[in-house]
């Protein structure tokens, strides 16, 4: 498909205003090439030909013209592509967004699909511009334990408590557009029912006396059972840098070690809360229960900063959680290179202590699990380059949104003091069938490891304080503010 170039210039600038996302999504500030070559094929100024049409008006800024449907049923446990044809009449304000509900036959929210689809990753409906036809394909998992005969999907535009009036068409009265509803038959007799996505698992042992100095050196780190090789957010393959993990837990706190190969160090950011994932940070996501209900987020810088902030379920509530949520976390980061400085750097390394009662928040709330239970979690690593950014996974997502839990890994939480056996868990959080993984270092990882560590971070709670050999300066304060969120 080909723009008219004084179109794609107009795009272009659109989207460098609008580029900032809600956390946690791998995108940088300014869209690069290939953000742009994703988005190219979703926004024209073509007339548009749904499969089914529906016509909703909201005021006379926006018309949902219709939508495409991948298929006619949906099975639980299976996915369904909808694209919703957007055509717009008139700007609309910045921080419009889109959302979308499936709901079960009694009108209860099933499903939360906000942020699903590239056109909710990088480009939403603040920045549309008069004249374009937008098309929103979002690829929705209908949960595998849906027992109702059909679903509902509701779709509209918000921005922070208000949404955007629909004038006609199908609504619920509540100024959501009634999109479509389709039957949801429950597999035959005898038929096999559609089978969990394959994610990693790893065993977490037990511990003791771990101290929190981002060196990973105690006997029980270096047994400890590592991650794969991070990789790619989007398609599962190789990372363009280093990243391992391990984990480990005892009765007071589970622990979680990065090793991260970055040779550009990059992050600002000084406060608790700060949105970290901008620049360079990892990030840790749990869901206790496995059934993306009351999930935590939790994620240290190289300056040792936390952000933390839970959810009730996904990206619910919106824009980044309850951001009110501390975790009782204490971490430390270990640094080989300096931040900020632009000179080159190998890397950093980050060790977390997060208390189990970080979890007795929420419904349902949580606590220590027992040996044997398993927990749904993934981790990322986000590196901002000189250009750009890009980011890794321990499971990919394979969208561009970090909160999809039913792409959580598997910890499978390990005593060799009790028997063995198969632990309480949500019936998500079954194995995977690639199984425990093996100690596999990436390029560089290994090296790091048995070389002397550098400058230690060290950070209690709330307490922000960064020791360094003595004779280096203190790394300033940034001059200008960051932009808003």
């Amino acid at each position: 498909m080909t723009i008219p170039k004084p179109f794609f210039l107009s795009l272009v600038l659109a989207l460098v205003g609008a580029a900032t996302i809600t956390g946690c999504v791998e995108k940088s500030r300014d869209l690069t090439r290939s953000e742009r070559e994703r988005l190219d094929p979703y926004v024209t100024e073509d007339e548009t030909d749904p499969q089914h049409e529906l016509n909703v008006e909201f005021e006379d800024k926006v018309e949902l013209v219709g939508y495409d449907l991948s298929s006619e049923t949906w099975r639980p446990g299976q996915q369904l592509t909808v694209t919703w044809h957007w055509k717009v009449k008139r700007s609309l304000e910045e921080g419009w967004k889109l959302f979308t509900h499936v709901t079960d036959a009694s009108g209860a929210n099933r499903v939360n699909a906000d942020m699903e689809g590239v056109v909710r990753e990088l480009y939403q409906p603040g920045a549309w511009k008069a004249g374009e036809t937008v098309k929103d394909e979002q690829t929705i998992t209908l949960p595998a334990e849906w027992s109702d005969e059909r679903a509902s999907i509701y779709i509209g535009l918000w921005n922070g408590p208000h949404r955007l009036r629909i004038t006609s068409g199908p609504s619920d009265g509540e100024n959501r557009a009634r999109g479509l509803t389709i039957p949801t038959p429950q597999p035959a007799a005898g038929e096999e029912p559609a089978p969990t996505p394959d994610v990693p698992s790893i065993d977490v042992n037990r511990a003791s006396d771990i101290t929190i100095d981002g060196k990973l050196e105690e006997p029980e780190w270096r047994s400890a059972q590592a991650t794969a090789a991070f990789v790619n957010t989007m398609d599962g393959t190789a990372a363009g840098f280093g990243v391992t993990a391990k984990l480990l837990w005892d009765d007071e706190n589970l622990y979680v070690g990065f090793v991260v190969d970055d040779d550009y160090l990059k992050s600002e950011f000084s406060e608790r809360d700060d949105h970290l994932w901008e620049q360079d940070t990892v990030e840790v996501m749990l869901d206790p229960g496995g059934d993306a209900r009351n999930y935590f987020e939790i994620q240290v810088s190289p300056q040792n900063v936390v952000f933390d902030t839970r959810y009730d379920t996904r990206r619910n509530p919106g824009p980044i959680g309850h951001a009110d949520w501390n975790a009782d976390i204490e971490s430390g980061v270990d640094l080989d290179g300096t931040v900020n400085d632009g000179s080159e750097d190998e890397g950093y390394t980050v060790e977390m202590a997060i208390a189990w009662s970080s979890f007795d928040a929420g419904t349902p709330p949580a606590g220590k699990p027992e040996a044997g239970q398993i927990w749904r979690a993934n981790l990322y690593v986000m590196d901002t380059r000189e250009e750009g950014s890009r980011a890794a996974a321990w499971s990919p997502p394979r969208v561009g949104d970090f909160h999809v839990p039913n792409r959580f890994g598997n910890l499978r939480f390990v005593d060799p003091s009790v028997a063995r056996q198969p632990g309480p868990s949500a019936a998500a959080a079954r194995p995977s069938a690639m199984g425990p993984t093996k100690l596999q270092l990436p390029p560089g990882v290994a090296e790091r490891l048995r070389r002397p560590t550098m400058d230690v971070v060290p950070n209690q709670a709330d307490q922000r304080r960064v020791n360094r050999p003595q004779g280096d300066e203190p790394v300033p304060t940034p001059d200008n503010p960051r932009p808003g969120q």
